[in-house]
């Protein structure tokens, strides 16, 4: 049996294979305008409802639909990406660099910032980035350094 392989195209910086994006998009047009048709003809009927009133109901049940287009979409197309979290120890100024910010920047920054920030940090195990506090920091501890050098030796 012959694997076929799909062709991606990029789309607001995200990959996709436009053939499921098209179905997508068609099966959010259909069930958009269904709800919307099907409720309109069916409010329209209501004796006393002024047609501004019915319009935006039917509005609303139009939007009840793309939202479940979404949600039909998602369970059908599955992402195909494979996200791999993974960074080389000594590269973290070229990491930082990329994200726009100086070395001294992020020293300067990780000094000050909040304990939640640092705890998020530790529980990421970014502790390249954490080795960085200078000792004079309220967010200074010496096991940073001790689990980066682990990390960096490869223990």
């Amino acid at each position: 049996m012959e694997h076929k392989r799909e062709i991606y195209s990029e789309v607001w910086g995200d990959r996709v294979i436009l053939k499921e994006l098209f179905r997508a998009c068609l099966l959010g047009i259909f069930l958009t305008m269904l709800f919307y048709s099907l409720s309109k003809n069916i409010i329209s009927k209501k004796e006393g409802l002024d047609a501004e009133l019915v319009n935006g109901y039917a509005l609303i049940f139009g939007v009840f639909g793309c939202l479940i287009s979404g949600l039909i979409s998602t369970k059908k197309f599955k992402p195909k990406r494979i996200v791999q979290e993974q960074y080389e120890i000594e590269n973290i100024e070229d990491i930082l660099k990329s994200a726009g910010i100086s070395l001294e920047e992020e020293i300067k920054n990780l000094s000050e910032v909040d304990k939640d920030i640092i705890k998020e940090l530790e529980n990421l195990k970014l502790y390249a980035l954490l080795s960085l506090i200078p000792k004079d920091s309220k967010n200074y501890k010496e096991e940073y350094k001790e689990i980066f050098e682990e990390m960096k030796n490869g223990n």
